[in-house]
């Protein structure tokens, strides 16, 4: 068994982390009658998923189902999360497709045929400017 400040080293975590994933449920030690929290190596097992799902870019709530799942349950969470990832990388690589065209054209102008756009503002203009480029 770890004390806190073994686990603390051991993890890279602060210590209001570990006390925020007991408090919360996430994570299950036991206390000595002293009170101190005490981790066991399935404690450290749990943390290690906490710690790779957390890498991985998850959300605490997702990250307690993935706990929780079965493997066919935690294969689904993770291909949602892959599609969610490659979207990102896609959103990311129009917005630095659209930064190098300014770079080597300066910004758009705002033109008179922006602006006589029926019923369309200047940010929606914008961001079909964005992704014609």
């Amino acid at each position: 068994m770890k004390k806190i400040k073994e686990v603390i080293e051991l993890s890279g975590l602060s210590r209001r982390t570990l006390q925020y994933y007991d408090d919360t449920g996430l994570m299950d030690n036991i206390r000595t009658a002293e009170n101190y929290r005490l981790y066991r190596d399935e404690d450290l097992e749990q943390l290690w998923k906490i710690i790779l799902y957390k890498e991985m870019g998850f959300q605490l709530d997702e990250i307690r189902k993935l706990l929780s799942s079965d493997e066919s349950d935690m294969n689904n969470l993770l291909k949602i999360r892959a599609a969610s990832v490659e979207q990102e990388i896609s959103d990311l690589q129009r917005i630095l497709a659209f930064i190098e065209k300014v770079i080597d054209f300066g910004l758009p102008d705002m033109n008179a045929e922006v602006i006589k756009a029926d019923g369309v503002t200047l940010a929606e203009m914008a961001g079909r400017l964005s992704e014609r480029l």
